[in-house]
């Protein structure tokens, strides 16, 4: 028998619901006939009974060697960990410490696998207990009368999220703005709902992710699912003030790289991603009423490194640090976090203080209009700027119903879209900076202009990417996955 992997695993999601008519008599049968105690008050055993089956379906259906991980200490159902102490908008399901009763019952009726976890030491990272449903619940699950599509979530969950200065979530009072993107966020979850998402070249669609994600979980592989039921998109605000932060977050495509994300298919057409160049820099130019595009049109990323000759290398590690630098509040944290985001594997370099510190004054002196936002902690307000760029763009999309996926500062749109995208990108570059110049840059996907040019110089190839664009390359795990999830549409495909 394998023995099972449980690094390889995901949260409980402690939103997870159904309103579908055939979900409550399986809960129902189950909790009469194994699970009830009469000790508890039955409408919320059922509840957190429910949350936890609908989630070990899922999980099941998705990946079958996948384990859910879940608090088993019932702080973290009031301490913030989980939710914070008392009536929460983040808490839509009440959910409480009934989930650890729940998880110990089905586990002594043999319904689910159990590993408990544990605190952490040097050598070993923190680890949540796991649970995985077992042969005697894959039965049931086998037999029940919903599907895979059936569950979603609570549609009280909350998509505005508020956070203080130590990420904890916080409660804050309605306004005409916070409704205003919060009834945008339901508009384009449910735009992303009905999409399909998906890389045909996945037969079991599951990603392994580079070193550098391995090493924070002590060397061990770390993967990302490509699930229908992970594409959920919420704004979170940091600081206390919706001033700062409101990125868009969520969806399983922001976790994987360029070049898995160039390979997504959206409702089976190829894509294009495009995103800004040196964003960040130019929008803390603008700040200073600035226009760098205008000031000068070299590469904000160029300042020598006295350990590093490789001239790709020095680029990508100026951009890490200087980024870093407009989010980092001190010299300390910028140091910090810099020799725990490089990829060291790929940058075999040591950057003793020294070094560094001569990087951000050289950076400093290269751009001296805005050296008083580094170490300042303006990232988040600046962040805040960009995810305005990004509200602007999907307010377009979701009007005409087309599909587009954010990676912050990038976006992917289907085939055919890219000339409307590149059009609204500097709209909302202007929009939010009052500033006219700003470079916008393709992966190496083909666009329709590139394509239609082609017609004429090169036939062959006009044609065979023609057919590939029309039918890629899909695995027998991405038919199966794009036909189920057709047919739960009501669509008919060829």
């Amino acid at each position: 028998m394998k023995e099972r992997d449980y690094n390889h695993s995901r949260p409980l999601d402690v939103h997870r619901w159904s309103n579908y008519s055939e979900v409550n008599p399986f809960i129902d049968e189950l909790y009469n006939n194994d699970i009830k105690d009469v000790s508890e008050n039955a409408n919320i055993q059922k509840k957190h009974l429910k949350l936890v089956l609908l989630d070990l379906f899922i999980a099941w259906i998705d990946d079958p060697e996948l384990n859910i991980g879940v608090h088993m200490h019932e702080g973290a159902y009031s301490d913030g960990t989980i939710f914070n102490k008392g009536k929460s908008r983040y808490n839509e399901l009440n959910i409480k410490v009934s989930t650890i009763k729940v998880v110990h019952r089905l586990r002594d009726l043999g319904f689910i696998g159990f590993k408990k976890g544990y605190e952490g030491s040097v050598e070993y990272a923190p680890r949540l207990s796991r649970i995985w449903g077992k042969d005697k619940l894959i039965k049931l699950f086998k037999d029940a009368a919903f599907s895979y599509f059936d569950i979603n979530y609570s549609k009280d969950r909350e998509v505005v999220i508020l956070r203080n200065e130590d990420k904890v979530d916080l409660e804050y009072e309605d306004n005409e703005t916070t409704e205003a993107i919060r009834e945008l966020l339901h508009k384009y979850n449910e735009l992303l709902r009905t999409t399909f998402i998906d890389i045909p070249e996945l037969d079991i669609p599951r990603i392994e992710l580079k070193e550098k994600k391995k090493r924070q979980r002590r060397n061990k592989p770390v993967f990302v699912n490509i699930s229908h039921h992970d594409k959920f998109t919420r704004r979170i605000f940091n600081n206390s003030t919706f001033e700062e932060g409101g990125r868009f977050y969520g969806g399983w495509w922001q976790r994987v790289d360029e070049s898995h994300r160039s390979r997504i298919r959206l409702n089976n057409k190829a894509t294009v991603e495009i995103d800004y160049s040196a964003l960040h820099v130019i929008l803390a130019y603008a700040k200073v009423n600035v226009d760098y595009w205008k000031l000068t049109d070299k590469d904000p990323y160029r300042v020598p490194i006295d350990v590093v000759e490789n001239p790709e290398h020095i680029r990508d590690i100026n951009k890490l640090f200087f980024l870093l630098s407009l989010n980092a509040s001190n010299e300390t944290s910028l140091y910090k976090a810099f020799r725990s985001e490089l990829n060291y594997k790929e940058y075999p370099y040591t950057f003793p203080d020294k070094v560094l510190a001569q990087l951000l004054e050289d950076i400093k002196l290269l751009h001296p209009k805005i050296a008083h936002l580094i170490c300042s902690g303006a990232g988040l307000k600046l962040m805040n700027l960009d995810s305005q760029m990004v509200e602007f763009i999907i307010k377009d999309f979701v009007k005409t119903n087309t599909p587009i996926l954010t990676i912050h500062d990038s976006f992917v749109v289907p085939f055919g879209q890219e000339d409307r995208l590149h059009k609204l990108m500097n709209k909302a570059f202007m929009f939010v900076s009052k500033q006219e110049r700003v470079r916008i840059k393709y992966n190496a996907n083909i666009t329709e202009r590139a394509l239609y040019a082609s017609q004429h110089q090169d036939r062959d190839f006009y044609l065979d990417t023609v057919s590939f664009l029309q039918k890629g390359n899909p695995s027998k795990g991405y038919e199966f996955r794009m036909k189920r999830h057709y047919k739960w549409l009501g669509i008919e495909r060829e």
